[in-house]
């Protein structure tokens, strides 16, 4: 923690290793842990409404996909009545799909859109040459969110012919339509005119997604004219936990010996695989007597999903015709470029191991035939006669002709890291007990992953919901209306806050500040005052034990610098485990005198939360952390 009237954060010296007759360091312009003295206060009282539903009139989801997106919505008198019958799930204008495309035409401006969905790639298509130059068309652009760590306000996104917009405003424009969507859906289908107030907004994001990547979301959301205080984040596979709690997904047997269908009862221990278009999620949960869920380990995952095919099948693209064929196809002939992605996500889904189609046919533009020409001097036909794909690749026409075994192994690489991240969680102790797997989203539509699963995971019970790819978008609304469902979660790193230390025997030389205290110690700059610690399990809406701090008198304001690390114990905030979350500004009373400030930080709901209290004039300061740089 530092200040912005003084120099650092400072803390006394231990009891231990001093003496304790001389008088504490009184350093002017000076903020001190006195941790050791605590004196803890009550958490503030949650406002939600009725009990442990949201009091909004009506919850809004937004299913922000890699691959495919989209909305529902319910009433809160229908969410009471009968959840599955009262909730609106959206019908896009092609094949009645309750998703579509997560693909965004914007108008050349770069601040408007022109549409979403499937009808942003049809659009796009009917433009004129000069006019896919103006505008910008991007695809799966999600992904740049995850694992991203120079994610900030400023980063650039770039479309499907390398032009670029400012990444936060292509984010803004797509949630602005699913926001106008969804007002115009509700007000065309009641009397009554609902106005921002009566929604509550509930936009899910990937378990394993970074704090930046949450918070850089909320800037999109807040840039489309959602209000900060009506919109929630969901952890996309408690989401999914919450619905599939719910709705029949599993098979029991009575005492008769007959079948029937169940929900997960009380007691039941799971991991919940989220196998998404861009992300895997898997974690844990157990459900509680109250009907609550408590998770079990902390999420877990990388970019194995659906698009992980993709990206494999581009790479046998790149090796078959060259990287400056498939640029010359993108830049030149976007349309085309545009159609042949659409024809290998179509492949892609309807591929099944166990049919007996020997060959999958691809759909090859004439424009991606002719720039291979024209770059080799040779026909595409010819070249691959003397390429390693031969035997299980020809070109007949405008068709591509992959062998089934060609084909299967563009699923390996993601098959692979599913299944490894599976057994990692279920051969540690802790998950002894688990012997059902919960496996949702889009990708788990896929035979291979059924067979996979089924095969390598035969001694536990593979249970995939009916529409899988719905769950996650469903139970988005039970969380929204029942936020508190979620018991407590594992904390996926420490936190704590930067402040001036002791320098102890150890310390690298370089911390060692030229300035003694008046014990005849130096002080150490950048120590991490750890708050939580990773694994923790931590309850959700209750804040962890405060430390005390105090400011010098005259001092206006004080800076917390928040920091995250994977490592239990970090010792310095610029250890390479350690990355800066956020900052919190308090802005102090300037009282004459030195003042004790007791801060805390817990997990109300998906983002971490602060909140300090000045104890002489009793002033509370509450916050959400900024991620962003």
């Amino acid at each position: 923690m530092s200040t912005r009237k003084t120099e650092k954060t400072k803390e006394e010296p231990n009891s231990e290793n001093v003496d304790t007759n001389q008088e504490s360091d009184n350093s002017e312009n000076s903020l001190h842990d006195e941790s050791e003295n605590l004196v803890p206060f009550d958490p503030l009282k949650l406002e939600d409404g009725d009990g442990n539903e949201s009091s909004r009139l009506i919850v809004a989801a937004i299913d922000f996909g890699t691959h495919g997106s989209g909305f529902a919505f319910c009433t809160r008198a229908g969410y009471k009545k009968d959840f599955q019958k009262e909730l609106y799930s959206w019908n896009t204008e092609i094949n009645n799909t309750l998703k579509a495309h997560t693909t965004l035409l914007m108008m050349p401006n770069g601040k408007d859109y022109k549409s979403f969905g499937n009808k942003a790639e049809s659009d796009y298509l009917e433009l004129t040459r000069e006019e896919q130059k103006k505008h910008y068309l991007f695809r799966q652009f999600k992904m740049m969110l995850f694992n991203n760590q120079n994610l900030s306000e400023t980063l650039t996104l770039k479309d499907i012919t390398e032009k670029e917009l400012p990444a936060v405003d292509v984010f803004a424009a797509a949630i602005r339509y699913f926001k106008e969507s969804v007002e115009n859906k509700i007000n065309a289908g009641s009397s009554k005119v609902f106005n921002d107030d009566d929604i509550h907004w509930v936009i899910t994001v990937p378990a394993i997604w970074g704090l930046r990547s949450k918070e850089f979301m909320r800037k999109a959301a807040e840039k489309a004219g959602l209000d900060a205080t009506t919109v929630s984040l969901a952890l996309e596979p408690e989401a999914a936990s919450m619905y599939c709690r719910r709705v029949p997904v599993t098979i029991s047997t009575r005492k008769d010996g007959a079948k029937q269908i169940a929900s997960l009862q009380t007691g039941s221990k799971y991991l919940v695989v989220d196998l998404g278009g861009g992300t895997i999620d898997v974690t844990a949960h157990e459900v509680l007597e109250d009907g609550g869920l408590k998770e079990l380990h902390q999420a877990t995952g990388g970019y194995y999903g659906g698009t992980c095919v993709n990206d494999e099948i581009m790479s046998f693209f790149k090796r078959l015709f060259g990287a400056p064929v498939l640029m010359t196809l993108k830049n030149e002939h976007p349309g085309d470029y545009l159609q042949l992605m659409n024809d290998i996500e179509m492949k892609k889904c309807t591929f099944n191991c166990n049919a007996h189609q020997k060959t999958y046919n691809l759909n090859i533009p004439a424009s991606l035939m002719d720039a291979f020409e024209k770059y080799s001097e040779c026909p595409i036909r010819e070249d691959l006669k003397n390429t390693t794909f031969a035997k299980d690749v020809s070109i007949i026409s405008d068709k591509m002709k992959i062998s089934k075994e060609l084909f299967e192994t563009f699923f390996q690489r993601s098959l692979e890291n599913i299944v490894r991240i599976i057994k990692e969680i279920l051969d540690s102790a802790e998950m002894s007990d688990v012997n059902t797997l919960l496996v949702v989203g889009g990708y788990a539509e896929s035979s291979l992953i059924k067979d996979t699963l089924t095969t390598l995971f035969s001694d536990k019970n593979v249970v995939i919901p009916t529409n899988p790819s719905l769950c996650v978008l469903k139970g988005a609304i039970i969380f929204g209306f029942e936020p508190k469902l979620i018991d407590s979660r594992v904390c996926r790193y420490t936190y704590g806050i930067a402040k001036l230390g002791i320098w102890q025997k150890g310390d690298p030389e370089g911390k060692k500040l030229p300035e003694m205290t008046r014990r005849g110690r130096y002080w150490c700059d950048g120590v991490f005052d750890k708050h939580i610690e990773v694994g923790q399990v931590v309850k959700v809406g209750e804040f962890q034990d405060p430390k005390e701090y105090f400011v010098e008198k005259g001092q206006e304001f004080a800076l917390l610098d928040f920091y995250a690390s994977s490592e239990k114990n970090p010792r310095f905030v610029d250890e390479p485990s350690c990355t800066h979350v956020g900052s919190f500004v308090l802005e102090l009373s300037g009282n004459e005198s030195r003042k004790n400030i007791l801060v805390r930080i817990g997990f109300g709901g998906t983002e971490l939360e602060v909140e300090a209290l000045e104890e002489d004039t009793g002033r509370v300061y509450k916050s959400c952390c900024h991620f962003l740089p």
